[in-house]
Protein backbone atom coordinates (compact mmCIF):
# COMPACT_ATOMS: atom_id res chain seq x y z
CA UNK A 1 0.00 0.00 0.00
CA UNK A 2 1.47 3.17 -1.20
CA UNK A 3 1.11 6.27 1.95
CA UNK A 4 2.85 9.29 1.50
CA UNK A 5 2.30 12.74 2.97
CA UNK A 6 0.22 15.02 0.51
CA UNK A 7 3.33 17.51 -0.28
CA UNK A 8 6.23 14.60 -0.50
CA UNK A 9 4.08 13.04 -3.47
CA UNK A 10 3.28 15.97 -5.43
CA UNK A 11 6.04 16.81 -8.05
CA UNK A 12 8.03 20.19 -8.27
CA UNK A 13 6.19 21.29 -11.75
CA UNK A 14 2.94 20.68 -9.64
CA UNK A 15 3.91 22.51 -7.16
CA UNK A 16 4.87 25.91 -9.08
CA UNK A 17 1.78 25.59 -10.89
CA UNK A 18 -0.10 25.56 -7.50
CA UNK A 19 1.67 28.71 -7.07
CA UNK A 20 0.77 30.37 -9.74
CA UNK A 21 -2.81 29.80 -9.71
CA UNK A 22 -2.88 31.65 -6.46
CA UNK A 23 -1.14 34.36 -8.05
CA UNK A 24 -3.59 34.75 -10.44
CA UNK A 25 -6.18 34.81 -8.92
CA UNK A 26 -4.79 37.70 -7.06
CA UNK A 27 -4.20 39.29 -9.67
CA UNK A 28 -8.00 38.70 -10.94
CA UNK A 29 -8.86 40.97 -8.48
CA UNK A 30 -7.43 43.79 -10.59
CA UNK A 31 -8.20 42.56 -13.89
CA UNK A 32 -11.76 41.56 -13.78
CA UNK A 33 -12.84 42.46 -17.31
CA UNK A 34 -9.53 39.91 -18.52
CA UNK A 35 -9.57 37.12 -15.64
CA UNK A 36 -11.90 34.76 -13.45
CA UNK A 37 -11.06 33.13 -10.46
CA UNK A 38 -13.29 30.14 -9.71
CA UNK A 39 -13.83 27.92 -7.11
CA UNK A 40 -14.65 24.15 -7.96
CA UNK A 41 -16.56 21.37 -5.62
CA UNK A 42 -17.70 18.07 -6.70
CA UNK A 43 -17.06 14.49 -7.50
CA UNK A 44 -16.20 11.73 -10.09
CA UNK A 45 -17.72 8.41 -11.52
CA UNK A 46 -14.84 6.34 -12.27
CA UNK A 47 -14.05 2.74 -13.88
CA UNK A 48 -10.78 0.81 -14.73
CA UNK A 49 -10.96 -1.43 -17.77
CA UNK A 50 -9.70 -4.83 -16.82
CA UNK A 51 -10.95 -4.84 -13.12
CA UNK A 52 -13.76 -7.63 -13.41
CA UNK A 53 -16.72 -5.52 -13.48
CA UNK A 54 -17.90 -3.00 -16.14
CA UNK A 55 -19.86 0.41 -15.26
CA UNK A 56 -18.86 4.20 -13.42
CA UNK A 57 -19.46 2.80 -9.95
CA UNK A 58 -16.42 4.10 -8.05
CA UNK A 59 -17.53 7.33 -6.79
CA UNK A 60 -14.76 10.17 -5.45
CA UNK A 61 -14.66 13.74 -4.30
CA UNK A 62 -12.96 16.20 -6.84
CA UNK A 63 -12.31 19.83 -5.40
CA UNK A 64 -9.93 22.70 -6.26
CA UNK A 65 -9.00 25.89 -7.88
CA UNK A 66 -9.50 27.59 -10.89
CA UNK A 67 -8.19 30.78 -13.60
CA UNK A 68 -10.06 31.76 -16.69
CA UNK A 69 -8.73 34.07 -19.30
CA UNK A 70 -10.69 36.05 -21.55
CA UNK A 71 -9.50 35.46 -25.58
CA UNK A 72 -12.37 36.63 -27.28
CA UNK A 73 -15.73 37.60 -26.94
CA UNK A 74 -16.92 33.91 -27.14
CA UNK A 75 -13.67 32.37 -26.10
CA UNK A 76 -11.43 32.08 -22.82
CA UNK A 77 -8.75 29.20 -21.88
CA UNK A 78 -8.72 28.08 -18.01
CA UNK A 79 -6.09 26.49 -15.93
CA UNK A 80 -7.11 24.99 -12.85
CA UNK A 81 -5.34 22.75 -9.82
CA UNK A 82 -7.90 20.09 -8.66
CA UNK A 83 -7.26 17.37 -6.01
CA UNK A 84 -9.00 14.52 -7.32
CA UNK A 85 -10.40 10.59 -6.30
CA UNK A 86 -11.05 8.26 -8.81
CA UNK A 87 -10.57 4.19 -8.97
CA UNK A 88 -12.83 1.45 -9.49
CA UNK A 89 -14.98 -0.94 -7.46
CA UNK A 90 -17.30 -4.06 -8.13
CA UNK A 91 -20.92 -3.75 -9.28
CA UNK A 92 -22.93 -3.28 -6.29
CA UNK A 93 -24.36 -6.73 -5.05
CA UNK A 94 -22.07 -8.30 -7.53
CA UNK A 95 -18.78 -10.35 -6.00
CA UNK A 96 -16.28 -10.10 -5.66
CA UNK A 97 -16.00 -7.31 -3.50
CA UNK A 98 -13.17 -5.08 -4.37
CA UNK A 99 -12.93 -1.13 -3.67
CA UNK A 100 -9.52 0.43 -5.09
CA UNK A 101 -8.72 4.37 -4.27
CA UNK A 102 -6.67 6.43 -6.47
CA UNK A 103 -5.96 10.04 -5.21
CA UNK A 104 -4.27 12.51 -8.01
CA UNK A 105 -3.32 16.06 -8.11
CA UNK A 106 -4.96 17.21 -11.51
CA UNK A 107 -4.18 20.13 -13.55
CA UNK A 108 -6.69 20.51 -16.63
CA UNK A 109 -5.50 23.15 -19.09
CA UNK A 110 -8.73 23.73 -21.29
CA UNK A 111 -10.43 26.33 -24.40
CA UNK A 112 -14.06 27.36 -23.59
CA UNK A 113 -16.51 28.41 -26.23
CA UNK A 114 -19.30 30.78 -24.79
CA UNK A 115 -22.97 30.74 -26.03
CA UNK A 116 -26.43 31.89 -24.86
CA UNK A 117 -25.82 35.65 -24.14
CA UNK A 118 -27.52 36.99 -21.06
CA UNK A 119 -27.64 40.97 -20.28
CA UNK A 120 -26.49 41.96 -17.56
CA UNK A 121 -28.72 44.47 -15.04
CA UNK A 122 -27.97 47.41 -13.97
CA UNK A 123 -24.35 47.74 -14.33
CA UNK A 124 -23.80 43.75 -14.42
CA UNK A 125 -22.15 42.77 -17.09
CA UNK A 126 -23.29 40.77 -20.12
CA UNK A 127 -22.42 37.02 -19.69
CA UNK A 128 -23.42 33.34 -21.10
CA UNK A 129 -25.46 30.31 -19.60
CA UNK A 130 -23.36 27.78 -21.38
CA UNK A 131 -19.49 27.38 -22.11
CA UNK A 132 -18.42 23.97 -24.09
CA UNK A 133 -14.73 22.98 -23.35
CA UNK A 134 -11.54 20.75 -25.08
CA UNK A 135 -8.19 20.47 -23.56
CA UNK A 136 -5.89 18.38 -21.86
CA UNK A 137 -5.48 17.46 -18.21
CA UNK A 138 -1.94 16.44 -16.54
CA UNK A 139 -2.39 14.12 -13.30
CA UNK A 140 0.24 12.73 -10.96
CA UNK A 141 -0.80 9.67 -8.72
CA UNK A 142 -0.67 10.85 -4.97
CA UNK A 143 -2.07 7.65 -3.23
CA UNK A 144 -3.55 4.29 -3.40
CA UNK A 145 -5.73 2.50 -0.96
CA UNK A 146 -7.50 -0.88 -1.35
CA UNK A 147 -10.68 -0.81 1.30
CA UNK A 148 -10.66 -5.49 0.90
CA UNK A 149 -6.87 -6.23 0.14
CA UNK A 150 -7.94 -9.45 -0.92
CA UNK A 151 -7.68 -9.30 -4.62
CA UNK A 152 -4.21 -9.19 -6.76
CA UNK A 153 -4.49 -5.37 -7.08
CA UNK A 154 -2.10 -4.34 -4.48
CA UNK A 155 0.42 -6.50 -6.04
CA UNK A 156 0.45 -4.30 -8.99
CA UNK A 157 0.95 -0.65 -7.55
CA UNK A 158 3.83 -0.24 -7.53
CA UNK A 159 3.72 -0.22 -11.36
CA UNK A 160 1.17 2.15 -11.86
CA UNK A 161 1.71 5.22 -14.16
CA UNK A 162 2.21 7.78 -12.05
CA UNK A 163 1.88 10.73 -14.99
CA UNK A 164 -0.87 10.84 -16.61
CA UNK A 165 -1.86 13.26 -19.36
CA UNK A 166 -5.75 12.83 -20.74
CA UNK A 167 -8.65 14.26 -23.21
CA UNK A 168 -10.56 16.10 -21.47
CA UNK A 169 -14.66 17.25 -22.97
CA UNK A 170 -17.30 18.92 -21.59
CA UNK A 171 -19.79 21.63 -20.96
CA UNK A 172 -20.85 23.79 -18.27
CA UNK A 173 -24.28 25.56 -17.60
CA UNK A 174 -24.50 28.58 -15.80
CA UNK A 175 -27.42 29.07 -13.80
CA UNK A 176 -26.19 32.79 -12.59
CA UNK A 177 -23.35 34.77 -13.58
CA UNK A 178 -21.45 33.31 -10.89
CA UNK A 179 -23.00 29.78 -10.23
CA UNK A 180 -21.89 26.73 -13.19
CA UNK A 181 -22.53 23.03 -13.62
CA UNK A 182 -20.35 21.55 -15.50
CA UNK A 183 -20.01 17.99 -17.08
CA UNK A 184 -16.75 16.24 -18.26
CA UNK A 185 -15.70 12.98 -19.91
CA UNK A 186 -11.39 12.53 -18.81
CA UNK A 187 -9.97 9.89 -21.20
CA UNK A 188 -6.19 9.26 -19.99
CA UNK A 189 -3.76 9.00 -23.46
CA UNK A 190 -2.20 5.85 -21.93
CA UNK A 191 -2.97 2.70 -19.92
CA UNK A 192 -2.20 2.97 -16.25
CA UNK A 193 -1.23 -1.03 -16.07
CA UNK A 194 1.03 -2.79 -18.54
CA UNK A 195 1.62 -6.59 -18.26
CA UNK A 196 5.11 -7.24 -18.47
CA UNK A 197 7.97 -9.49 -17.17
CA UNK A 198 7.92 -9.27 -13.10
CA UNK A 199 4.57 -7.90 -13.21
CA UNK A 200 1.67 -9.57 -11.62
CA UNK A 201 -1.23 -8.93 -13.54
CA UNK A 202 -1.68 -10.11 -17.06
CA UNK A 203 -4.16 -7.80 -18.40
CA UNK A 204 -3.70 -4.43 -19.10
CA UNK A 205 -5.62 -1.61 -16.78
CA UNK A 206 -7.08 1.50 -18.17
CA UNK A 207 -8.80 4.43 -15.95
CA UNK A 208 -11.55 6.54 -17.36
CA UNK A 209 -13.87 8.72 -15.67
CA UNK A 210 -16.56 11.40 -15.62
CA UNK A 211 -16.77 14.71 -13.31
CA UNK A 212 -19.74 16.69 -11.95
CA UNK A 213 -18.95 19.65 -10.42
CA UNK A 214 -20.51 23.31 -9.03
CA UNK A 215 -18.20 26.11 -9.57
CA UNK A 216 -18.17 29.37 -8.22
CA UNK A 217 -16.90 32.42 -10.41
CA UNK A 218 -15.99 35.62 -8.76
Amino acid sequence: MVRAHFWTRISHTARWIFVLTILVVGVSADAQRRFAAKGIAGFTASQIDGDQSAGYHKVGLQAGLGVEARLKEKQSASLELLFSQRGARNQPQIPPAFSVTLDYIEIPVQWHYADWLMEGEGRSPDWYRVRFNAGLSYSYLLDIRDKYENTSFPAAFPFFTRNTVALVLGATFYATEHVGFTFRYNRPLHFLYRPGEGRPLRNSLYEHFLAFQVNYKL
